[in-house]
């Protein structure tokens, strides 16, 4: 009986064998269809990041004006490292420069102020604003805290407006600066 078990399953074995076989031997051979995939996005568009503006800067100590006279001197401003073409946040670099009160004989120095995280817009017509309600940084020895706004124009102008208060000094300080961008 087992040599008839073993020979059922041998004869079937030999039946389906070539059946399969012959199913893979003419299956056809896969098409590779490379398809390019196309994209609705536009390319970034590069853009100046980077604003140089020299000009004029006023500082005063409002509490003080009875004693002093505003002091101007020229100074250099830049916006640099924005973030977007028409909006987003810049870091402002404002240039040393000192606020003098001869009255009393004392001359504030306040070292280059670094300004990060500035928001600003740039309007579709070129012109834009600029603001920081509440920055801290150093100014020179100075650990400043203020605020700031300023507007620029397309003709290259620009106007700044900070009240601020330079380390343990008891006054707010005030400066305005205006400018035209030299370098883009």
């Amino acid at each position: 009986m087992k040599k008839i078990l073993d020979a059922a399953i041998a004869a079937l074995a030999t039946l389906m064998l070539p059946a399969c076989t012959q199913d893979n031997v003419h299956a056809p051979e896969p098409e590779i269809i490379i398809v390019e995939k196309e994209t609705d996005e536009p390319a970034k568009e590069e853009f100046q990041n980077t604003f140089v503006y020299e000009g004029q800067l006023t500082s005063e100590v409002p509490s003080m004006s009875a004693l002093m006279a505003p002091v101007t001197s020229a100074d250099v401003l830049t916006l640099r490292d924005m973030t977007d073409k028409t909006s987003g946040y810049a870091t402002l670099v404002l240039g040393a420069f000192d606020i003098n009160v001869a009255a009393m004989g004392m001359c504030i120095h306040m070292g280059e102020m670094i300004i990060d995280n500035v928001q600003y817009a740039v309007y579709p017509n070129g012109n834009g604003m600029f603001f920081k309600d509440d920055f801290q940084t150093m100014a020179g020895s100075y650990d400043t805290r203020g605020s700031l706004s300023g507007t620029f124009g397309a003709d290259g102008s620009i106007e700044l407006i900070m009240d601020y208060k330079p380390g343990s000094m008891p006054f707010m300080c005030h400066s305005e600066f205006s400018g035209t961008c030299k370098r883009q």
